[in-house]
């Protein structure tokens, strides 16, 4: 199991910033590997599911989205969700607004999925793989969200 935490700094609101990444329209815009989605049922909110598959090294996982969490209040705001499927993976993110932008920090449990692929690679290669995936999301995050 892959866990981790990253954090990124980003000039602009907790507001704009929580407001474009909750919802699963934008989701494959920032989130390196993950596909346009299939389906969605919701606008990001808790209950919202969304099925769309994640690309890791050219092999396409299906997976499912289930937001848990997802809340904004006057200090910053929460959203979560558990990924199942090839994938299975939990994703807490928290949004705090700090010198007039946003501090974004992702905790992520992850467990790759078991096939030739992984068994081929070592498991601390598709870890550190999968970290840097999560930098380069929030890196697009920053970018989208600063422009």
């Amino acid at each position: 199991m892959a866990t981790f935490e990253k954090t990124i700094f980003i000039n602009a609101p907790v507001e704009k910033v929580y407001q474009y990444t909750m919802n699963p329209e934008n989701w494959s815009h920032f989130y390196n590997g993950l596909a346009e989605p299939e389906s969605i049922s919701g606008k990001g909110e808790v209950g919202t599911i969304v099925k769309s598959s994640y690309s890791m090294m050219g092999i396409h996982f299906p997976i499912t989205i289930e937001v848990t969490e997802s809340n904004i209040t006057a200090d910053g705001a929460t959203w979560a969700g558990n990924i199942t499927g090839s994938f299975p993976t939990k994703q807490i993110s928290r949004y705090v607004a700090k010198d007039n932008g946003t501090e974004l920090t992702f905790d992520i449990d992850s467990v790759p999925p078991e096939t030739l692929f992984t068994k081929i690679l070592d498991k601390l290669v598709t870890d550190k793989m999968e970290e840097n995936s999560t930098q380069h999301t929030l890196e697009n995050i920053k970018a989208i969200c600063e422009s």
